[in-house]
């Protein structure tokens, strides 16, 4: 299937003609939608190479485990080694101070329990801020207090690696995989760890953590501790059972999704069909003119119909998800509308802010400037998006690539504003400039009529569809956000199911503002 997606791009014939700009974007498109499909599956597959971080969290998404629920890990080619700053990213030279260093040291791998992410968020502070803590320092005081250390996790039973508990302090219990070994090399082994959750109190929402832990506070080697690089590549299996017996690949709290988003994709398809009928019914009744249709309505219905289908195909990716953990194809087609989509927002509300259609039919250079920027960021938007679809949180390029998404995302938010803040000074000065006018000498300015009276409302108009976008703004990327680190692991839908509801409301708002 990526191949012939391949095969698809390269043979777009892009001729020497105005259009071959066009015809070059549609290649570019096409392969950026392709490794949408790649990464379209549920992912649990983390790789990390001479990473210089001691602690790594977390690993993948947190996932919410009812009972029932089964976790697997398994550690590929890990290798610790020490690597001096000032020579970069290069093998401890002296071969005594490196085993002196990683032998002061413990590295491990353990599945948390936390009641919600901002929890989390403050322990990963805590242990950032005092690297002497250790995530698992029960389970190194549990082996130690039988005579014994956990060299081989492999000659264990999984019972060996603790059992869940409510303890939700930096030593809380979870499920841990030590990986002490002699050489620090587990070549060509594969250490893995197993556990399934049986009855309500083992239930939560569990974060996957990694730490290299210091043995003794007091060795004089732990100047080198930060020097420690990780090599390892996970590979992660997290399922669930749903009330009817059925496997699940979705955490506790998203289970739900492919009915919300349904639910949802009903409710726009409804507005799609009143927006239509609003446009093509006569604004008077059955013997009444028509209502005036302008360019920008058309625009706006071509956006609801690519919002109700790009809602739709995310509740089908997710119903594929949930049975099967993997949804390549339509990964690729819910992708494919949901940029569609957000291009044709952001262009929607930029012109709708400028007041193309509504004010003037045309948009000066200053506004095609802006309307072009804003374009060029969707492109970057979208392109970001994809590559945290294929990368697994936790790894570098996933942090990377995440803060040029949010800072795109802001960077557009706050572009659309523009045109608007220029349409109400515009339409202010178009009310000073009218008074002094009809004014003229000083006298008293005579009482507004129709056509101060157009420009007044139309003064209203932008100034409340400016407090809107900002509004939708807000909740959007900064209520919703927070509201999600609220929330525990079988609630978690609430933050989709929010962030479409204002959605919706925004959409009908201005549905009903800017109606013929």
């Amino acid at each position: 299937e990526h191949q012939s997606l391949r095969a698809m791009a390269t043979s777009v014939p892009c001729r020497p003609i105005s259009s071959s700009a066009v015809c070059r974007a549609a290649v570019v498109l096409l392969l950026l939608f392709q490794q949408c499909a790649i990464a379209g599956a549920n992912k649990h597959n983390f790789v990390t190479r001479e990473d210089a971080r001691f602690f790594i969290g977390p690993i993948g998404v947190p996932y919410g485990f009812n009972a029932g629920g089964h976790f697997n890990l398994t550690v590929f080619d890990f290798e610790l080694t020490v690597g001096h700053r000032h020579h970069g990213h290069t093998r401890g030279e002296d071969d005594g101070m490196a085993e002196a260093v990683l032998g002061g040291v413990e590295a491990g791998f353990l599945l948390k329990r936390f009641q919600t992410e901002s929890e989390f968020a403050t322990y990963y502070e805590t242990i950032l801020e005092d690297p002497t803590l250790c995530s698992f320092e029960k389970f190194r005081k549990k082996h130690s207090a039988v005579g014994e250390e956990v060299d081989d996790p492999l000659e264990q039973d999984d019972d060996e690696y603790g059992p869940i508990d409510d303890t939700d302090d930096a030593t809380g219990a979870g499920v841990f995989l030590s990986m002490k070994s002699a050489d620090r090399t587990w070549k060509p082994h594969t250490p893995s760890v197993e556990y399934t959750f049986g009855g309500a109190e083992e239930e939560g929402m569990y974060f996957l953590i990694y730490q290299v832990c210091q043995l003794d506070r007091a060795d004089p080697n732990n100047k080198h501790f930060r020097e420690i690089r990780s090599t390892f590549e996970l590979d992660i299996s997290m399922k669930n059972v749903d009330a009817f017996g059925n496997v699940s690949y979705l955490t506790a709290g998203e289970m739900v999704l492919p009915r919300v988003f349904l639910y949802f994709s009903v409710s726009f398809l409804v507005c799609t069909i009143v927006w239509i009928q609003m446009l093509r019914s006569p604004a008077g009744g059955p013997g009444g003119a028509r209502p005036k249709v302008l360019p920008i309505h058309h625009m706006m219905t071509a956006l609801l119909v690519l919002k109700t289908l790009s809602i739709f195909f995310e509740s089908v990716r997710y119903h594929y998800i949930r049975v099967t953990g993997h949804a390549e194809f339509w990964s690729f087609v819910y992708y494919t509308f949901a940029f569609l989509k957000g291009t044709f927002l952001f262009t929607v509300i930029l012109l709708i802010g400028s007041g193309w259609s509504f004010v003037k039919p045309f948009l000066n250079d200053r506004e095609k400037t802006v309307v072009a920027v804003v374009l060029f960021l969707q492109v970057i938007d979208n392109l970001a998006l994809v590559v945290l679809n294929a990368e697994t949180e936790g790894e570098q390029r996933f942090d990377d690539w995440s803060a040029v998404l949010h800072l795109v995302d802001i960077i557009c938010c706050c572009a659309v504003l523009v045109p608007i803040v220029w349409s109400v000074n515009a339409l202010e000065k178009s009310i000073e400039q009218n008074a002094e006018s009809k004014a003229g000498g000083g006298k008293a300015a005579p009482p507004p009529d129709s056509e101060d009276a157009k420009t007044l409302e139309k003064l209203r108009l932008f100034r409340s569809f400016y407090l809107l976008v900002v509004a939708y703004v807000y909740f959007t990327r900064i209520v919703v956000y927070l509201f999600a680190t609220m929330l525990d692991y079988h609630h978690t839908w609430l933050r989709y199911a929010v962030t479409e509801l204002g959605t919706l409301t925004f959409y009908v708002v201005v549905g009903i503002k800017f109606r013929p």
